[in-house]
């Protein structure tokens, strides 16, 4: 059956799992974010910025699969049954710390342009879609407060680049902006120890094709780990995002089968996981992270594996 002719059961489909998220956030586009949950493990920044050469390139690959049996939708009183959600991405990232000082730190700056295969099924449906993701760039600043402290404030901008189509289950593309203010710090408080974090706030512009507009969203990755040995340390990471606004709908609260929701699809999901990272080629580094969701409302709940390689190069 052509999407187009599908009638109630595919509108609900579309409701519940119309839009997919860049990196790895397939969700509802009640409640659809473009944050990549999760992206951001060890050593989120890099530490004594002032010391480092005047510009340097850091070349990162991340690699992330989500996969989940459940979602939860609080108006149909949980999980949905007959669920499958599969998301696999390959990430290149560059980032760049340039010699110019604003605001008593470094001006740097990243961009990540995804490639993404999304499988969907539910309620009979299915699709799958496979290709470009939607962009991130950030401009940020990065503060050296002595070599056990670096802070970062960022914004980050998604720009809609990737695949979309209202009447596909699948779409590599969540086609609207988000607007991403963001904070992050890494903290040595040990000399084996090691504390990360990052934290946005997303403010999403309005799905120009359904008239759809997805609510604020808080959001933090977290990371804590210790150094079993001078190149491998052992952590746990791992995210939590909240929905602080609800979706809107023409200007109106979402609706679903005739009926206000009244928490307006708002999302929020925990996760928590154990970690590894290796250092070789003495500044280079690869890890491995896998966090599992739990107290999931208005979201797929699965499990979330990220690989991430990165080589820094100084000119």
């Amino acid at each position: 059956m052509h999407p187009n002719h599908a009638a109630l059961p595919l509108r609900l489909a579309l409701i519940l799992l119309g839009c997919t998220a860049t990196l790895p956030a397939l969700a509802t586009e009640a409640g659809v974010d473009n944050i990549g949950t999760g992206t951001d493990g060890f050593f989120m920044l890099p530490m004594e910025v002032d010391s480092l050469a005047e510009n340097m390139v850091a070349f990162n690959v991340y690699y992330n699969h989500y996969k989940a049996r459940k979602l939860n939708i609080s108006s149909l009183g949980g999980k949905v049954p007959n669920v499958e959600i599969e998301s696999t991405a390959v990430i290149p990232r560059i980032d760049y710390l340039s010699p110019v000082r604003i605001f008593g730190g470094r001006l740097a700056g990243y961009i990540a342009q995804p490639w993404l295969k999304q499988e969907v099924s539910v309620f009979g449906l299915s699709d799958t879609r496979e290709g470009m993701g939607d962009t991130t760039i950030a401009p940020i600043i990065l503060w050296d407060m002595g070599k056990d402290l670096t802070l970062g404030a960022a914004l980050e901008i998604t720009v809609p680049t990737g695949e979309y189509s209202v009447d596909r289950l699948a779409n590599t593309s969540n086609n609207f902006y988000t607007y991403k203010p963001l904070f992050s710090f890494t903290w040595l408080p040990t000399e084996r120890s090691e504390v990360s974090m990052k934290t946005t706030y997303s403010f999403n512009k309005k799905n120009k094709d359904t008239d759809y507009k997805s609510g604020q969203i808080f959001h933090f990755d977290y990371s804590a780990s210790y150094k079993l040995t001078d190149d491998l340390m052992l952590g746990l990471n791992g995210y939590y995002l909240k929905q602080t606004t609800d979706d809107k709908q023409l200007g109106r609260t979402v609706q679903f089968a005739g009926q206000d929701v009244d928490d307006g699809v708002r999302g929020e999901v925990f996760a928590i996981g154990p970690a590894l990272h290796f250092t070789f080629l003495k500044y280079a580094s690869a890890e491995i992270r896998w966090a599992k969701e739990f107290d999931v409302e208005n979201r797929p709940e699965g499990e979330m594996l990220w690989a991430k390689i990165s080589i820094p190069y100084a000119f």
